[in-house]
């Protein structure tokens, strides 16, 4: 689904919450920056990382034998 979804869903990159999402955890990044509890690091490619970790540890936990305890671990 993740690879064949685009050509049914369409891109990603161009869904309004998508795009939501990742300005929200860019600027969360920017505010950690500016507040020096992160090193540098590129806010947007930084959001893009974070967003994937967090859909694939969803995915981890729905196809989990025992989500609760995965739910934890992620």
């Amino acid at each position: 689904m993740l690879r064949d979804g685009p050509a049914v869903l369409g891109d990603p990159a161009y869904w309004p919450s998508q795009n939501r999402c990742l300005q929200s955890t860019r600027e969360c990044v920017e505010q950690l920056l500016a507040a020096g509890r992160l090193k540098a690091v590129d806010p947007e490619a930084a959001a893009v990382f974070l967003n994937g970790a967090a859909m694939n540890a969803a995915l981890w936990v729905a196809s989990s034998q025992h989500p609760k305890k995965v739910l934890q671990q992620a």
